[in-house]
């Protein structure tokens, strides 16, 4: 509910704080005072278009800003949640809105700064303003559907919710279909260059870690002859000498062991010396058997060096092509592998696609009827309800209809609904229209061709009255509901708005003093001149002045004492509820 709202430097208006109250609250003055700055300041507040012609002439800006109290909406922590905005811990949310004359602004809430996307996220959960072009759009069927959701109620909400995810299945089947379709000759040339670089890849056969395994055993081959005879003169200094003059390390470590045993049965104490001497006669025995092993492994065959140099040189010709490193060389041809196995079977995933698409669309179809089901008894209880608060709105003969169709466009939106093809979209089969007739005998035609403003007006009010018990909007604004209108048809209008106020908030603007009378708070918008400026104000009247202002409003700016004590004796039968 909109608790407060404060405008300073908006357009005519250089400060005024007005505080709402619950219920019917009504907003009156002479005709061009200012009645509807305050609905557009209200508008800004909520996500409207901000021009540079709003801000007061020689004010750096305009500033408007509202407090709503949240209490009553529980959907709205979602979607403050969603945009990181915390409530304030009573409950209440602050937005205010900046207009500079650039015709820029900045958007606030809770004090932190939002986008105008965020902010009409948020403001379209707080406040409905209808005004004369919401009349109009009223008019438009691309509306009604929407309307007649609204009276759907939980049951018609999980049918669409069933339908849409059942239609989403089958579009996206249907758009992939339609890719795989159309890309048949890129397909071809897909799979031959996949073809190409498979079999290049696959028949060189690799390995991990081949190419460094190559590498070192190249190195070997290329370096045989130095390393065999760097291994031979070790062998020999080692173990294995070929010199009689000139003994062997082995040789001369075995003749010491000899001497130091021989002593070491003297003395026991150079027993751990001789062991130390008899395990290094051991490890030199070992080093000179891995010589020889080593030495004997030496290949000089230059046909293996050949076969790895080429060896080498092919996975260096894969590299530049396909990866850094063999590893990437290895994965860009297991990829390519499911790549063309893909390519190569589209026409199996085709037919698999054609099979799902098909029972995707059967599944949709059957959901979409049955939300027409639940339409079509909808529509025939909004009938009832709407012609009837249509009679309490002077309109005792008027017919209202909704009219439930079904059109047929491109094939590819097409599914079969009981039997008969039809245009589908995320809302179904159905093509709505609101039908009206004002006077017995005659057809209903739609909505766009009600010549009457007074009608339409009072066939908004209608379906506002109907939809008001079933929408969570807390907060409902019409701006002169009541054009076109007079006599009875005035009184029943304020009756409708003072019964949508006894369950949600509701702010009007009028010129008809029946409809100021019913209101449970009353505000008087005049315009004034100080310091050789106009300028707009607002007022919060008492009893006796809501007396004086209906009684200019029923006889203009003096008005006589019998015009005085009727406006005094409406504002008793209406304001009381007897209207």
């Amino acid at each position: 509910m909109l608790l407060e709202m404060d405008v300073r430097n908006y357009a005519l208006i250089e400060h005024i704080s007005i505080q709402f109250g619950d219920g019917f609250n009504v907003l009156t003055g002479e005709t061009g005072a200012g009645k509807s700055l305050v609905i557009d300041c209200l508008g800004l507040i909520v996500g409207g278009r901000a021009s540079a012609e709003s801000v007061r002439t020689g004010a750096e800006s305009a500033v408007v800003e509202a407090v709503f109290d949240l209490s009553q909406i529980a959907s709205m922590a979602d979607i403050l949640s969603e945009q990181g905005i915390d409530p304030e811990p009573d409950g209440t949310l602050v937005i205010s809105r900046e207009v500079w004359p650039q015709g820029r602004s900045r958007c606030r809430v809770n004090g932190r700064t939002v986008t105008l996307t965020s902010l009409s996220a948020i403001g379209e959960r707080l406040v409905d303003i209808y005004g004369q072009h919401e009349y109009q759009s009223l008019a438009r069927p691309s509306r009604h559907l929407a309307l007649l959701d609204s009276f759907g109620g939980a049951r018609l909400s999980e049918a669409l919710t069933a339908y849409r995810s059942r239609y989403e299945l089958w579009r996206s089947a249907r758009r992939e279909l339609a890719e795989l379709t159309a890309s048949a000759r890129e397909r071809a040339r897909r799979a031959d260059l996949l073809t190409f670089e498979v079999n290049e890849i696959e028949s060189v056969k690799l390995q991990p870690d081949e190419d460094v395994l190559l590498a070192a055993e190249r190195t070997i081959l290329a370096n045989a002859e130095r390393l065999l005879a760097g291994v031979s003169q070790a062998f020999e200094l080692v173990y294995e000498s070929s010199r009689p003059d000139s003994p062997s390390a082995y040789d001369m470590l075995a003749d010491a062991l000899a001497h130091l045993d021989a002593a070491a049965r003297i003395d026991a104490s150079l027993a751990p010396a001789r062991d130390l001497l008899a395990s290094m006669c051991e490890q030199a025995s070992s080093v000179g058997r891995a010589m020889r092993s080593y030495g004997e492994s030496i290949d000089f065959s230059p046909a293996r060096l050949a076969i790895v140099e080429e060896r080498l040189a092919a996975i260096a010709r894969l590299k530049r092509k396909y990866g850094d490193t063999l590893g990437e060389v290895i994965e860009h041809g297991r990829a390519a592998r499911e790549a063309l196995d893909l390519v190569v079977h589209a026409d199996e995933r085709l037919a698999e696609l054609e099979r799902r698409a098909a029972e995707y669309a059967g599944e949709a179809a059957g959901a979409a009827a049955e939300v027409s089901r639940i339409r079509g008894r909808i529509a025939s209880r909004l009938e009832r309800d709407i012609t009837r608060e249509l009679a309490e709105l002077s309109m005792p003969k008027a017919a209202f209809r909704v009219q439930i169709g079904r059109t047929r466009g491109d094939a590819e939106h097409e599914l079969i609904v009981d039997g008969r093809p039809c245009t589908a979209g995320p809302d179904g089969v159905d093509d709505v229209e609101f039908l009206f007739s004002a006077n017995p005998g005659e057809e209903p035609r739609p909505l766009v061709r009600i010549a009457s403003g007074g009608e339409m007006s009072r066939v908004m009010l209608a379906i506002k009255s109907v939809l008001a018990q079933v929408d969570d909007m807390p907060t409902m604004v019409f701006d002169e509901v009541d054009q076109g209108i007079g006599g009875e048809a005035s009184r029943a209008v304020a009756a409708r708005l003072a019964g949508i106020g006894r369950v949600r908030q509701v702010l009007a603007v009028t010129h008809l003093p029946q409809i100021a009378a019913a209101a449970a708070r009353h505000f008087a918008v005049r315009k004034e001149e100080s310091g050789g400026r106009t300028q707009v104000g607002i007022w919060h009247l008492d009893r006796d002045e809501r007396v004086a202002e209906i009684a200019r409003m029923l006889g203009g700016e003096n008005p006589s004492s019998l015009t005085q004590a009727h406006a005094g004796e409406m504002l008793e039968r209406l304001g009381s509820g007897r209207i």
